[in-house]
């Protein structure tokens, strides 16, 4: 995923119209646990925490 985030963060800023700065994607690994770390399947997971400016 390392290789990505940089464009990921650069394509939903300029989705969200805010600076890149303000957003932040992390990634992580399942560390072998069930079907997504013994590598029979993949898995995501979004969330998101947008806050107008007071």
């Amino acid at each position: 995923m390392a290789p990505h985030l940089p464009q990921m963060v650069a394509n939903i800023a300029a989705d969200l119209q805010v600076p890149a700065s303000c957003v932040n994607v992390k990634a992580k690994t399942a560390e072998r646990l069930g079907f997504v770390g013994r590598g029979e399947g993949i898995a995501t997971e979004a969330v998101v925490l947008i806050c107008r400016g007071a």
